[in-house]
């Protein structure tokens, strides 16, 4: 078998448990108490004031590159056993889950999730796929000290690479669009 075909099917069983992580945190965060949901929004409103001053372009090369590193890194740190992309989607579900039932107070629930879903309907699948190439490097290397993994690293990360380009890559620079799209209309 080819090394695509292996790390394809692989990678959806690293999705599914990363998607259910992503999922439990987000739920999580929507039942924070007052005080952990405020500090939460107070980090997340300094963020969103830095973005207010930007143009329409500068925007989307600042959301667009923000998300490429923040992508990047996750599937590279997958090289750390793994520990990363798990935490980081833990995190980023976390804070979203904060985020959604802070709007969701003001606004209600489903008016809320028409305001939030658009900001992450390619970014998070991005972020999920990124983490499962993450995961899926990160447990090859754990496999690889075991023994039980004879195909080299540097094979294993080149086809992550490539993978990242050919599918994360163009769902960033969409989501990008889309979220400056909207932050612009949102003023």
């Amino acid at each position: 078998m080819t090394l695509l075909v292996i790390s394809d099917r692989a990678l959806k069983q690293y999705l599914l448990i990363l998607t259910l992580i992503f999922a439990a945190a987000f739920f999580m965060g929507t039942l924070l108490s007052a005080p952990v949901m405020k500090d939460a929004s107070d980090a997340f409103g300094l963020v969103v004031d830095s973005l207010r001053g930007l143009a329409g372009g500068k925007l989307f090369l600042y959301i667009l590159v923000h998300n490429m590193i923040a992508s990047f890194l996750i599937l590279i740190s997958g090289m750390l056993v793994g520990i990363i992309p798990i935490l980081s989607m833990g995190a980023n579900g976390f804070f979203l889950g904060v985020l959604y039932r802070q709007v969701a107070e003001a606004v209600g629930y489903s008016k809320a999730a028409l305001m939030v879903l658009p900001h992450g309907i390619l970014e998070i699948p991005a972020l999920l796929i990124a983490a499962s190439y993450g995961l899926w490097l990160g447990v090859t290397v754990v496999r690889r000290m075991r023994g039980k993994e004879s195909i080299f690293i540097r094979s294993h990360m080149e086809h992550a690479f490539r993978r990242y380009f050919v599918v994360v890559f163009p769902l960033l620079i969409v989501a990008a669009g889309i979220e400056t799209a909207l932050i612009l209309l949102s003023h």
